[in-house]
C-alpha cells in the first residue's frame, strides 16, 4: 500500500514537472517572438526615407544637380514631457506658428515628422536643446547650384524624392539608390535615438553639355525671346563630328530648386518635346535628295514661274517672283517653287527614303521623357500637293533634335551621328559603368553632295536670307526658316503666328559647332532671318571665342561660366508642416 502511494506521488510529481517544463518552453521559445514584437511596437517606430541621390555634372565636372545634407525634425508625442516648452522652442527656432505644432504634439502616434529637410544651422540648434520627445534625422535634398541654367533639360526632384521629369526621370535608375528607413527607438532608460538602415550606393552622371556654352546660348535666347515676346523658344549647340550636345537652352525656363513656383508649362524642354513644321530650313534636304538620286545635277536650272505655280488645284507661291534659278539660287533665295520642282524630279520613293534616312519621323534614341518623334506621312498616303508642301517644310513635323542631327549630317560629310547627351555614368568610387562614344549611324548622302549643300548654305548667309548671321572672318553655312503655324481652331495656316528659325554651322569648311535657334510666335517681327539669325550670330561668336578661334580684338559680351554663372551654394529651407 505504501509502495502504491509512493508511486502515485512520484507520478504526480513527474506530471507536474513536465507541465512546468512545457510552460517554460512556451514562455521562452514560442511566445518570445510575440513578446519581442510587442516590445518593439512599444519602443520602436520605423518610417521610410530616401537615401542620397547621385550627382549630375557637365562635361568639365561642373555640378548641375546634387544632394545636400539637411536635417529633419521628428516628434515622439507619447514621450514628450513639457509640451509648452517644446512647442515654444520649436516655434521660435523654426518660425512655425504654435497652432500648427499643437496637433502633432498631441498626436497619439509614436512618431510624427514636424519638418523635413531644413538647413543644418536650424536643425543643429534644435538638436542641441535635447528636448525630450524630439529627435533629428539627417536627410538629403536635391540642389541645383546654377538655378535656372539647363533647368528644362535636368528636370526636378520632388519633395518626396521622386523624379518629376527631364534627365532626373530618364536617369532615375542610375541616380536613385534603394530606399532607406529611419528607425526611432527608446532604450531601457527611455532615451530616444534614431538610426538609418539599408543605405545603398548610387551613380554619378556626366553630361556632354558645356556650361560655358549653355550660359551663352541661354543669354542670347532669352534676350531676343523677351524682345519679341515669343511664346517659347530654344537654342541648341552640337559637335557635328561626334553628335555630342553641348548646349540645350529653353525659353522660358524654371529654377528646379523651387519648381512649385512655376507653371508646369515652364518646365518643358521645347527642343526635344515640341513638334513643329520646320519651314524653309527643310529645303536643303530635298536638294540633297535630288543630287544623291542623280535626278538633278549641280548645273541644273529651274524655271520658277514668276512666283506662282499650280500643283493640282492649289497654287504654290514665292515671296518674290523669280524666273530661272540655279540650285544654289533656289536655296539662297528660298524658292518654294524651285524645291517643289526638285521634289517632282526626285519622285516620292526616294524623297520619302531620304527624309527617313536623315532621321525624321523617329525618336533619337536618347530616351528623354516625352521626346516627340515628329511626323512624316507615309508615301502611300501622299496626295499631289503633299510632296510639294513637304519640299518647303509644311505638312510634316519635326523636333529640334532631329533638325540639329540632320544639319550635323551635312556638316559631317554626309555621316549621320547618333546624338549623345549622357557622356558617361560612374560608380561612387569612380569606376565607369556606362560610356557613350561617337557612333556613325549611317551615311545618308555622299561627301560630295554634303559639300555641295554646304557651299549653297554659305551663299544663303553671304548674300541671301541669312545675312544677319554672317560673322566677319568666318564662313557660315546656314538657312533661315519662317513657317506659318496651323490655327488649332480653323485648322488653316495662321497669317499672324509663325515659327521663326535659323540653323547653321561654323566654320563652314571644318565645322566646330552646329547651332539651331527657334522661336514660337515672335511679335511683331516674325521672319527667321530677322529674329533668329542674329541670335545664331551672337551665340556663334562667343562660342568661337570660348574655343579660342575668335580674333583677339573681338570682345566677349560676357565672361566665362566659371566667372559669371557661379551661384551662392545656399540650401533653400524646405520647411513643411503638413504632409
Amino acid at each position: 500500500m505504501i509502495k502504491i502511494r509512493i508511486l502515485m506521488i512520484n507520478f504526480c510529481l513527474g506530471i507536474f514537472l513536465i507541465l512546468i517544463l512545457f510552460r517554460g518552453y512556451q514562455l521562452h521559445i514560442v511566445e518570445n517572438a510575440q513578446v519581442e514584437n510587442l516590445a518593439l511596437k512599444q519602443y520602436q517606430a520605423t518610417l521610410p526615407i530616401e537615401p542620397k541621390r547621385g550627382s549630375i555634372y557637365d562635361r568639365n565636372g561642373h555640378p548641375l544637380a546634387m544632394d545636400v545634407q539637411t536635417i529633419s525634425i521628428a516628434l515622439h508625442p507619447l514621450q514628450i514631457g513639457d509640451k509648452n516648452k517644446v512647442i515654444s522652442e520649436l516655434s521660435r527656432i523654426l518660425s512655425i506658428p504654435v497652432q500648427k505644432i499643437w496637433p502633432k504634439i498631441n498626436s497619439h502616434k509614436k512618431f510624427e515628422w514636424l519638418v523635413r529637410r531644413i538647413d543644418l544651422d536650424k536643425g543643429n540648434e534644435v538638436a542641441n536643446l535635447k528636448l525630450k520627445g524630439v529627435s533629428t534625422v539627417s536627410e538629403y535634398r536635391r540642389f541645383y547650384p546654377n538655378k535656372e541654367l539647363a533647368g528644362n533639360v535636368l528636370g526636378a526632384v520632388g519633395y518626396d524624392a521622386k523624379a518629376l521629369g527631364g534627365l532626373e526621370l530618364s536617369l532615375d535608375s542610375f541616380l536613385k539608390s534603394s530606399s532607406s528607413r529611419v528607425v526611432a527607438s527608446r532604450d531601457a532608460k527611455g532615451r530616444l535615438y534614431t538610426s538609418i538602415e539599408n543605405q545603398e550606393t548610387n551613380h554619378n552622371v556626366y553630361l556632354t553639355l558645356d556650361m560655358n556654352l549653355q550660359f551663352i546660348a541661354e543669354k542670347y535666347l532669352w534676350e531676343t525671346g523677351k524682345k519679341y515676346k515669343a511664346a517659347s523658344g530654344f537654342a541648341m549647340i552640337a559637335n557635328p563630328r561626334t553628335g555630342e550636345l553641348l548646349a540645350v537652352a529653353n525659353y522660358p525656363s524654371f529654377n528646379p530648386n523651387v519648381y512649385w513656383e512655376y507653371a508646369q508649362a515652364s518646365w518643358k524642354n521645347h527642343a526635344f518635346i515640341d513638334s513643329f513644321e520646320p519651314g524653309s530650313t527643310f529645303k536643303p534636304f530635298i536638294v540633297a535628295a535630288g543630287l544623291e538620286s542623280h535626278k538633278i545635277k549641280i548645273g541644273d536650272k529651274f524655271y520658277c514661274e514668276n512666283g506662282n505655280y499650280k500643283v493640282g488645284n492649289r497654287v504654290i507661291r514665292d515671296h518674290n517672283p523669280y524666273g530661272t534659278l540655279t540650285l544654289g539660287e533656289i536655296v539662297k533665295y528660298s524658292s518654294n517653287i524651285g524645291v517643289t520642282k526638285i521634289g517632282e524630279k526626285v519622285g516620292k520613293d526616294f524623297f520619302y527614303k531620304t527624309m527617313i534616312d536623315f532621321g525624321f519621323s523617329q525618336a533619337s534614341g536618347l530616351g528623354y521623357p516625352l521626346e516627340s518623334s515628329g511626323f512624316v506621312p507615309h508615301k502611300s498616303k501622299w496626295k499631289e500637293i503633299d510632296r510639294s508642301n513637304m519640299a518647303f517644310g509644311q505638312g510634316l513635323t519635326v523636333n529640334g533634335l532631329q533638325m540639329l542631327k540632320a544639319y550635323s549630317t551635312l556638316a559631317n560629310e554626309g555621316n549621320l551621328m547618333r546624338p549623345i547627351l549622357v557622356g558617361r555614368v560612374t560608380a561612387v568610387a569612380g569606376d565607369v559603368v556606362l560610356e557613350n562614344k561617337p557612333i556613325v549611324e549611317r551615311q545618308v548622302v555622299s561627301s560630295d553632295v554634303a559639300k555641295s549643300l554646304s557651299s549653297m548654305l554659305i551663299d544663303v548667309v553671304g548674300a541671301g536670307t541669312g545675312r544677319l548671321a554672317a560673322i566677319e572672318g568666318f564662313s557660315v553655312a546656314g538657312k533661315t526658316g519662317t513657317a506659318q503655324k496651323v490655327n488649332p481652331k480653323t485648322r488653316t495656316y495662321d497669317e499672324h503666328n509663325y515659327v521663326s528659325s535659323f540653323i547653321g554651322y561654323i566654320p563652314a569648311k571644318k565645322p566646330e559647332y552646329v547651332i539651331y535657334v527657334v522661336y514660337d510666335s515672335p511679335q511683331p517681327i516674325h521672319t527667321g532671318g530677322a529674329v533668329a539669325a542674329p541670335v545664331f550670330k551672337g551665340i556663334a561668336q562667343e562660342a568661337l571665342a570660348y574655343k579660342g578661334l575668335m580674333r583677339e580684338e573681338i570682345k566677349l559680351a560676357n565672361r566665362s561660366f566659371s566667372q559669371d554663372m557661379s551661384r551662392d551654394v545656399t540650401v533653400v529651407d524646405h520647411t513643411v508642416v503638413d504632409q
